[in-house]
């Protein structure tokens, strides 16, 4: 059965990695028509020449009457909760990119909302169809670690056509971009750890470094660095009593032991409802978490990622996001520190609801 496809904001992530993963699965006949819709007719029509089967819609009310059967929602991560909202309330399966809201308790309703309505509601936390991120699950279930390390960042250079989209509340912080990513992966591995501290240079604007420490209720020790400032030495290095574990990249790396050798050469993770084991590159977790998705839709196959199993991350992030203090800059005297400081409260205490 081909499954009717509405894509919800046709920008980078949309051209980038659903396009390919569509033009695909229309080829193979499992996607049927496309819709596009996006605040920018530009967008969604320049999207539209390269993908077959698409039509662009002329509203966001268009795309909520029309008869679609899954809607993957690419838009800014500040409109995610109320276009999930409201795609489920039209009857549509929803794939929804991350993060898929910004606070615990907007999260949980749309989850029980899914609930509800027995509409499939996935969240595209798409390193959790890495080959490595799952060896690395079923390692760390097989020992615990005392302690990780996890560095990735490098300078900004996501393409954005806007000033708009380094405004406050966006969702488009560094902690909510890729330390989504990295702490959704830690839930999934070890648990909700308890934070310890959290610490970013944002004086005013939007952070280019954060640091976090973490704890798991086992005493387990963890410490992240995020930069979109500099090329940090990116990779995780995990420490068990057998030995250490080493990764590079999560989602186009092996896994390594701390001797060099890989962890598990024979490895295969496979996902419900899937013609591919976990994927091995960026691209291929894209498209092996569409056609999860799509089994799912069917009714052939159970969600990887569901709604209810992102809520823990979330309300990390949340906290997190709530806790965070000024980043320690050794070369600021002790004015700029002050005058450094009051700015990164100040805009802290306006952006509270």
């Amino acid at each position: 059965m081909a499954v009717s496809v509405a894509v919800i904001g046709c920008g980078t992530v949309a051209r980038s990695y659903y396009a390919p993963a569509l033009r695909r699965l229309i080829a193979e006949g499992r996607v049927g028509s496309v819709r596009l819709f996006d605040v920018s007719a530009a967008r969604a029509n320049d999207l539209a020449t390269g993908l077959p089967a698409s039509t662009v819609a002329p509203s966001w009310d268009h795309v909520l009457k029309a008869a679609d059967d899954l809607a993957v929602v690419a838009s800014s991560p500040v409109v995610h909760a109320e276009q999930v909202r409201a795609l489920l309330e039209h009857g549509k399966h929803v794939l929804c990119e991350k993060p898929f809201a910004l606070g615990r308790g907007t999260a949980g309703r749309l989850a029980d909302l899914a609930r509800e309505t027995g509409l499939v509601c996935a969240v595209g936390m798409v390193r959790r169809f890495a080959r490595s991120a799952c060896l690395l699950r079923q390692l760390l279930s097989e020992e615990r670690p005392t302690r990780l390390a996890w560095r990735e960042g490098g300078p900004f250079r996501w393409p954005v056509e806007s000033p708009a989209y380094f405004a406050p509340g966006t969702g488009n912080q560094l902690l909510w971009d890729v330390g989504s990513h990295l702490l959704d992966l830690l839930v999934w591995w070890l648990g909700p750890p308890r934070l310890l501290s959290c610490s970013d240079d944002a004086m005013g604007g939007m952070a280019t470094n954060c640091l976090l420490e973490l704890e798991w209720p086992d005493g387990c020790r963890g410490e992240v660095r995020l930069s979109r400032e500099y090329d940090l030495s990116s990779g995780l290095v995990i420490e068990r009593p057998s030995g250490s574990l080493v990764c590079g990249d999560v989602t186009e790396l092996d896994v390594l032991m701390g001797t060099g050798a890989p962890a598990d050469p024979g490895f295969r993770q496979a996902i419900p409802g899937t013609s591919s084991p976990a994927g091995r590159t960026f691209l291929d977790c894209f498209d092996v978490q569409l056609e999860n998705v799509l089994a799912a839709v069917r009714g052939s196959a159970e969600l990887w990622v569901r709604a209810d199993d992102v809520l823990d991350g979330i309300n990390a992030l949340a906290e997190t996001d709530a806790a965070g203090e000024l980043l320690e800059s050794p070369w600021f005297s002790a004015d700029e520190v002050t005058r450094a400081r009051a700015l990164h409260d100040g805009a802290r205490e306006a952006a509270r609801p």
